[in-house]
């Protein structure tokens, strides 16, 4: 594995991503710069709890991108105020630890950006409070060994001090533990405990750590090659996970925390670059696929809808304006530098036409059939984002369907709350134990809920097209087949129950609004829906229903926008023992009227 430099001038097509890149981080300066109070902090015009955390050193680092391409002055002084402020918050010991190890990287990293006297003046001011700097930050998870990781190196890079090697190679030790063999890393480790947790975004955003690091560095001395070889062979074989995640939209599919959240976006144009980027026109639509969620003020949503910012719609309790916005145009900057640098990993991120790729390890699936995609879990994991053998990323001809992307309401909320809640697809039995004489006993539905929550991987066998997972405990055993069909998805359920229960429905969560579409729906039968939404029509079929309605309840818990839970009733009561229940549930795209 080597990585390669070529000059941009040399590509059209990169030099076309430069441009536009470089447009869209000049775009969002005034944004910026309008958050910039009088104090100097960089404030959120929606929240005030936990609003400003790392916004300055990011707002750096979108100012020092800019300044090097533009040579304003103006943008210099913006610079020089986020630097400052990054100082302020670096000093004050009542910010979180975790929130500092942040500050200090992104403001190097925006140094880093500088030339000439630029980066002598800013050596001057801030070098010598960086090299002194104390980091009192346990590592707290994945992410955060590889920013200490980067901000070692960074210190030596700037010469502001020698770096440490030792800790150096106990952060990239601390990584590689958590990089499971298929590649995937778990950023659910600290140096206490390990979890489950197997997030996809932050299994990207590790990897776009290490990635954002190489692009800054200046020149690697030759004692810390083995670092360099460290870093990009847990970055390849992470792309090569990640590369079975990515939907022909220019998105790559997520589940578990912080999904689908801006700072995603520019990680993965980071990633797609430094990969050696197989099919340019992918760099493309990576580039534009945030642009329609730009409101306004020239801000971005911090989830793919059009919804206020301030109804917070599928967002993680520290997500915030400022600080993703901003960490999301750090990617598209350095995006933008890895190819004006021409610095590839040479890991063959591309799409192949058709492929399925299982990992039990980290408990997903994913099938690819040209644009048709969608991905699985093959179990709940620690911090209960979704059921097991949940269906997610659905993409069909390229396309989102009316589906909400999954998220239930956490570990720390009870089964009622996901169930009823939640944003989820799944089986739903209620109605309590079976009864001494066989039949149903009547408790009220709160009662005794079963639903896919377990925590053990189902197992799989790919199918043309899609996958079955069979899970048994001691409620039921579970046949579930997912299957892309010609124009649409199928979703098939035996369940062979052990207990009786009162009702048996099939949850679908459908988007009802992003923000600038609504989904109509027409009851055609208690067995037939046609939807509309975005200007596309679908039907929902289940011929097995006794009846389909849409619950009155809304959600903001998805990213996708408003939420609500489709109830598909069937049999009911399921007396005994033995009782077999099975039904499939379809959703077509219907031909343009």
């Amino acid at each position: 594995m080597t990585s390669g430099s070529t000059q941009a001038s040399d590509h059209p097509e990169r030099s076309s991503a430069i441009s536009q890149i470089q447009a869209i981080l000049a775009d969002f300066v005034p944004v910026a710069a309008d958050w910039l109070a009088e104090d100097g902090s960089f404030f959120h015009p929606y929240e005030t709890i936990y609003s400003e955390n790392y916004a300055p050193a990011n707002a750096a680092v979108l100012f020092a991108a800019v300044y090097r391409n533009s040579g304003d002055a103006s943008v210099l002084r913006l610079l020089r105020a986020a630097l400052d402020r990054s100082v302020v918050l670096l000093q004050d010991r009542t910010v979180s630890p975790f929130c500092r190890v942040f500050l200090i990287h992104y403001s190097l990293m925006a140094i880093t950006f500088l030339d000439g006297q630029d980066k002598e003046e800013a050596a001057q001011q801030y070098g010598a409070f960086m090299a002194a700097y104390e980091d009192d930050c346990l590592i707290v998870n994945t992410n955060c060994a590889a920013l200490q990781w980067g901000t070692e190196l960074l210190l030596e890079a700037l010469d502001y001090r020698k770096a440490d090697i030792e800790h150096l190679r106990r952060r990239l030790a601390f990584i590689k533990h958590a990089q499971l063999e298929s590649g995937f890393i778990n950023d659910e480790i600290s140096e206490l405990a390990e979890h489950d947790g197997m997030p996809i975004a932050y299994h990207a955003f590790t990897c776009f750590i290490l990635t954002s690091t190489i692009s800054v560095m200046p020149e690697w001395k030759q004692s810390h090659a083995p670092l360099l070889a460290g870093a990009q062979q847990l970055i390849s074989n992470g792309l090569g996970w990640l590369n079975n995640t990515i939907s022909s939209d220019g998105t790559f599919a997520m589940v578990e925390r912080s999904s689908h959240q801006t700072f995603t976006w520019g990680a993965f144009a980071t990633l797609y670059v430094y990969s050696g980027m197989q099919d340019e026109s992918m760099l493309d639509r990576i580039i534009k696929y945030w642009l329609p969620y730009r409101h306004r003020d020239g801000s971005l949503g911090c989830t793919p809808n059009t919804l206020p910012h301030s109804l917070r719609a599928g967002y993680e309790s520290y997500t915030h304006l400022n600080m993703y916005n901003l960490l999301g145009l750090t990617g598209l900057a350095t995006a933008s530098l890895l190819l004006e640098r021409g610095l590839i990993v040479q890991a063959d991120l591309h799409l192949s036409v058709n492929s399925s790729y299982v990992d039990t390890a980290s408990g997903y699936a994913f099938i690819r059939r040209g644009d048709d995609f969608f991905g699985c879990t093959l179990r709940m994991h620690n911090r209960q984002y979704a059921p097991a053998m949940q269906g997610f990323h659905y993409r069909l001809a390229g396309s989102k369907l009316p589906l909400a992307e999954p998220r239930l309401t956490g570990h720390q909320q009870s089964r009622k709350s996901h169930v009823q809640d939640g944003v989820w697809e799944g089986y739903l039995l209620s109605g309590g134990e079976a009864a001494g004489d066989g039949g149903v006993m009547e408790t009220d539905e709160s009662d005794h809920l079963v639903y896919p929550d377990s925590m053990v991987n189902a197992d799989l066998a790919s199918i043309p097209d899609g996958f079955q997972l069979v899970h048994e405990d001691e409620q039921l055993r579970c046949a579930k087949t997912i299957q892309l069909l010609e124009n649409g998805f199928a979703w098939d359920y035996e369940l062979a129950l052990k207990h009786s229960f009162r009702s048996c429905e099939h949850v679908i969560s459908l988007l009802v609004h992003d923000g600038e579409h609504a989904l109509h729906i027409r009851k055609e039968s208690a067995q037939r829906l046609t939807l509309t939404f975005a200007g596309k029509r679908y039907t929902l079929e289940c011929e097995a229903a006794a009846d389909m309605n849409m619950r009155l309840e809304r959600s903001l818990l998805s990213v996708s926008g408003v939420s609500a839970q489709l109830r598909i009733l069937l049999e009911a009561p399921l007396a005994g023992a033995s009782h077999v229940v099975s039904w499939r549930t379809t959703l077509r795209k219907l031909p343009v009227q």
